[in-house]
């Protein structure tokens, strides 16, 4: 059980996505304000969700052999929701019918790639504060690791990263980066993403793909102009 209380995290549903060159700012309103609540928070089992950006002080941290998701100069906008157990089929069809409707409404946004989105079954989860309010708490940032052998816990202070959930690709959506199987940490910072970061950085090095990410602020174009 993933959980001291009655609900736990079944699967999630992570987005990397990187807009197209003079389309970030279109493409964050559009995400933000149709596709993510429209298409992902609404539906069957979905209980939490929230954003993250990666500028290009944080692109400039992630270390360059690490290719999991392609290039990692790529890949600004994450997006992470968490389902409730059993839910996952549900879901899957029923963002199959949305999505019909939303292409037949033209709601579509062309100018952006999907790096890499996918399923992830819950494996663990540390720290102080429990993943399933995690992404409801408004925490600074976070860090991703990600590495097709086991990925590091990434065990910094609780005072640093109060909740890391650790997952394990279930099954790929959309990806231009198709990587295999593997598995990926998620840490929520209490602080600067980039100084934690920068601390685990002997640590992550060798690993398929790892970034700090900073909160993305809803209702806002912040960091739209820095990616």
């Amino acid at each position: 059980m993933n959980s001291t209380l009655g609900v736990e995290i079944g699967t999630a549903i992570v987005s990397y996505i990187e807009p197209h060159p003079g389309h970030a700012v279109a493409f964050n309103r559009w995400y933000e304000r149709d596709h993510f609540p429209a298409t992902v928070k609404a539906g069957p089992g979905v209980f939490a969700g929230t954003r993250f950006v990666a500028t290009r002080t944080c692109k400039a941290l992630r270390p360059r052999t690490g290719r999991l998701f392609g290039d990692p100069a790529r890949g600004s906008y994450l997006a992470v929701a968490w389902v409730l157990p059993g839910k996952q089929a549900e879901w899957d069809e029923w963002v199959g019918r949305e999505m019909e409707t939303i292409a037949a409404q033209d709601r579509l946004f062309p100018g952006r790639d999907h790096i890499h989105t996918a399923v992830y079954r819950w494996i663990w989860q540390s720290g102080a504060v429990d993943g399933i309010v995690a992404l409801d708490r408004g925490f600074a940032g976070a860090i991703v690791v990600a590495d097709e052998h086991a990925a590091p816990h990434l065990d910094l202070p609780v005072a640093d990263l109060p909740a890391v959930v650790g997952l394990r690709l279930e099954r790929t959506i959309v990806s231009q980066a198709g990587p295999p199987a593997h598995e990926l940490v998620l840490g929520l910072c209490a602080g600067d993403p980039l100084a934690a970061f920068k601390t685990l950085s002997p640590r992550v090095d060798g690993c398929g793909f790892a970034s700090p990410f900073l909160a993305a602020i809803p209702g806002t174009d912040e960091y739209a102009d820095d990616l």
